[in-house]
């Protein structure tokens, strides 16, 4: 089996406290291993997946906690024309096309703020809006847009970048020069990042909530408020930031990562919040949480380090803090899960082949399906690369992801079976 197994991913945890030396050891190790396990093909899937590429372009959707199509069945993707392989730049902007079934593009829209693993943050309000982040060049800050598809105009800017939505009721937002700081992966980079002085400021920077109707803005959770709860003799000597905002199905409350950074070593925390008093719950603390998703209103489903130090995927309910272990995934690793019902759709990293899995599960009965194997190629790495990023469609019978088999990036929609 060309997964990596537990000996080869225990060794890569303990080379995380010196990053340096995992990435020598990884490049190395990775390029030894393919050319042992190297395949004859650059996919294999249970149905051919039909790529939203216009005119030989390249596309791509972002994160795997939205939807690229709407329930009226109205796809979103960004499509650019430079080289895949590059950073994301200030410069030279993408497009935000929106596509209808037949892969027509209905309306394009220039865009600024982007990067690989996140795009705009572009996703649906309802049947008819969609938000998105970009750039205004007269005021000098990251904004958030919204559109109406009936009219092809936009409706609403706000003065804050969304990082989650829920509905047309409010969303979330953080400090995307932070992020430019600490993870240029999920920055943009149209402004200089945040320097040393203004990372210390935690009182004044968090987590921001935007009244949709009105545009009022309110710092909910600061970065010092989460330093409060269960606080570490180390975080006096850390740098700190938000990330991955999920509100929950029915939008009382949320999830995201505390993430403080020692020195190149970084520790996680998964927090809770209510979404309208910020009143703060630490849900895990056992230093690495990496995706997650809703299963339902009471139920998140991650992969992370649980009880007696275990990386894998749990479910934790958040009323009791229970961790429970889903263990029907264990030979494939870290992967990013997105939940329809009972089913999840998620994936994994490249394994020793260059193979990134895409997978169906189900998270009540165990259930667990292969739907495909995709190619991802070594000029794909670090800031650059491509995870599959799996995404149901709102009816859940087509798996959108994003991939690199063909050689470029490029948005997929696959119809699966359960």
């Amino acid at each position: 089996m060309s997964s990596y197994n537990v000996l080869e991913r225990g060794i890569a945890r303990l080379l995380g406290y010196f990053p340096a030396a995992k990435k020598f050891s990884k490049f190395s190790y990775s390029h030894l291993m393919y050319l042992i396990y190297k395949k004859s093909f650059k996919h294999q899937s249970i149905a051919d997946p039909v790529a939203y590429t216009p005119n030989q372009q390249s596309s791509f959707f972002g994160y795997y906690d939205k939807a690229p199509e709407s329930s009226k069945g109205v796809i979103l993707a960004q499509i650019f024309a430079n080289s895949t392989h590059k950073k994301p730049s200030a410069q030279k902007g993408i497009e935000l096309v929106v596509f209808d079934k037949q892969k027509k593009p209905l309306l394009h829209i220039p865009i600024c703020a982007y990067n690989w693993q996140q795009g705009c943050r572009a996703h649906w309000l309802s049947n008819d809006l969609f938000i998105f982040n970009d750039f205004n060049h007269s005021k000098n800050s990251y904004v958030a847009r919204v559109y109406s598809l009936a009219t092809q105009q936009q409706v609403k800017t706000f003065d804050h970048p969304v990082q989650d939505s829920f509905k047309t009721d409010y969303f979330i937002s953080l400090n995307y020069r932070r992020l430019m700081a600490l993870r240029p992966d999920y920055g943009y980079r149209n402004l200089p990042s945040l320097e040393k002085e203004q990372l210390s400021d935690l009182q004044n920077d968090g987590l921001w909530r935007i009244e949709y109707a009105t545009g009022e803005a309110k710092l909910l959770i600061s970065l010092a408020d989460a330093c409060k709860v269960n606080p570490h003799p180390e975080f006096e000597n850390a740098t700190h930031k938000f990330n991955h905002v999920m509100i929950s199905p029915d939008g009382t409350q949320f999830i995201f990562l505390h993430r403080y950074l020692l020195g190149k070593r970084r520790v996680d925390r998964l927090m809770l919040a209510d979404s309208k008093t910020g009143v703060l719950k630490l849900l895990s603390d056992y230093g690495m949480v990496s995706h997650c998703f809703w299963a339902d209103d009471k139920i998140i489903l991650a992969y992370m380090r649980g009880p007696e130090n275990k990386d894998a995927y749990w479910l934790l309910d958040i009323t009791t803090k229970t961790f429970t272990h889903f263990p029907y995934l264990e030979s494939y690793g870290d992967g990013h899960p997105h939940v329809h019902g009972d089913w999840f759709v998620t994936d994994t990293y490249p394994d020793k082949a260059r193979m990134q899995h895409l997978l169906l599960a189900n998270w009540k009965t165990s259930e667990v399906k292969k739907l495909g194997e995709f190619f991802h190629g070594f000029e794909f790495n670090g800031e650059t690369r491509c995870d599959l990023h799996p995404r149901f469609s709102p009816d859940g019978k087509t798996v959108y992801f994003d991939s690199v088999f063909s050689g470029k990036r490029q948005l997929y929609a696959m119809g699966i079976d359960y």
